[in-house]
């Protein structure tokens, strides 16, 4: 159901776009009672079956690699066998046309000790770019991470990004509906 589902968004987005390179980051469920066994043979199918079905038979992936934040608490607690598939994963990328392994050292979670923070997937962006645009691996984090975090959270927001700022506000209940609606004039005639 979820490989039709991507092939269907995959096709679509083709219509006006074009497909240039696939993230993939997955594997949390396989790092325990040993699934990680066979993870490089299903990995395998799977891509192959997403480059056929796209008829983009030398479109790059860029493979992420999980969290060492795992195995510790929440809903990755159970996930004791990561590096067991990040293994499966380094050896898949040097081993198959392609594709680019990208750390995720020393990303971190939010509460549930399972998805990766919003500061971490910034991170992981840059590091999956640098992988994607050299075509190679990357397998310590950017030495400049966290200075282009913060130019990015520095910087001046579009028009567009400051109403949506103001509308989280809103839907968080931070501010009120008069407040918003005042502050979208602002932004708007600013």
């Amino acid at each position: 159901m979820l490989f039709r589902h991507a092939i269907t968004e995959a096709k679509f987005a083709m219509q006006s776009s074009e497909i240039t390179g696939i993230l993939w980051h997955q594997g949390e469920t396989d790092s325990m009672n040993g699934n990680y066994k066979g993870y490089y043979k299903k990995l395998l199918l799977i891509i192959e079956a997403l480059r056929k079905e796209l008829n983009a038979p030398d479109i790059p992936f860029i493979i992420g690699g999980l969290g060492d934040f795992l195995g510790k608490k929440g809903f990755g607690k159970g996930c004791i066998e990561y590096n067991f598939i990040n293994q499966e994963l380094q050896k898949f990328t040097v081993e198959q046309d392609n594709c680019y392994f990208v750390t995720a050292s020393g990303l971190t979670s939010n509460p549930d000790g399972i998805h990766i923070d919003a500061i971490s997937q910034r991170k992981f962006g840059m590091r999956y770019f640098e992988a994607f645009s050299n075509k190679q691996h990357v397998l310590k984090p950017l030495i400049n991470e966290n200075e282009l975090i913060n130019i990015n959270n520095t910087r001046t927001h579009s028009k567009a990004e400051k109403i949506y700022i103001k509308s989280m506000d809103f839907a968080l209940g931070k501010i009120s509906y008069n407040e918003f609606e005042s502050q979208f004039i602002q932004i708007n005639n600013g």
